[in-house]
Order: structure tokens, then C-alpha cells, then sequence
């Protein structure tokens, strides 16, 4: 099994997903042929412009991700919801369970 999944040739949402669970810096386990992750955070800091921002809209308006204002001025936090969890495992072929269960 490698090391990591790789995303080089999946899409920015799902990129940037990924790297939201840490799944881009720690691999899933398999259990009978099947993969699983349970993520250590939940949590992608933006400056309120850029691509990232942008995409990060695009993830909340389809109910996948929510935000709200970061701690420093500018900064918004966003974070991954159950159904955003969802879309992002069918889209790698895994199940993600909830980093708080």
C-alpha cells in the first residue's frame, strides 16, 4: 500500500479536502480489503481572497464544508461537515469517520 494517497491528479476541491483531515500527510489503514481514516483535525485557515477562498465557497454553498471568522483579522476557518466527509471518501474510495467520534 503506498505511503500516502495521491492527489496530484484529483481535482482543488478534493485537494484541498484532504488536506483539511490530514489525509495528505497520513495514510488510511485497510481492514478486509477495505480503506478507513479517521482524521486528526478538521480545520483549512484562508485569507478572505485567493483561489483558495474561492474554492472553499464553492465546498459550503454545495453543504460540504461551513466557516467562520478566524482569529486573526482577515482569516476565515473552514472545516469539513459530515456530508463533506462523505463526498470526499466516495470521491478517493475510502470511509472517514468523524474526527470527534
Amino acid at each position: 500500500m503506498p505511503r500516502y494517497i495521491d492527489l496530484s491528479h484529483k481535482t482543488k476541491e478534493v485537494q484541498l479536502a484532504a488536506h483539511t483531515i490530514g489525509l495528505d500527510n497520513k495514510r488510511p489503514y485497510q481492514r478486509h480489503g477495505k480503506f478507513f481514516y479517521r482524521p486528526y483535525r478538521n480545520y483549512f485557515t484562508t485569507h478572505g481572497k485567493g483561489v483558495y477562498f474561492s474554492v472553499w465557497q464553492g465546498l459550503c454553498d454545495k453543504g460540504y464544508a461551513k466557516c467562520r471568522n478566524g482569529y486573526n483579522p482577515g482569516n476565515i476557518i473552514f472545516w469539513l461537515t459530515r456530508a463533506g466527509l462523505d463526498w470526499l471518501g466516495q470521491e478517493l474510495g475510502i470511509t472517514i469517520y468523524d474526527e470527534e467520534d
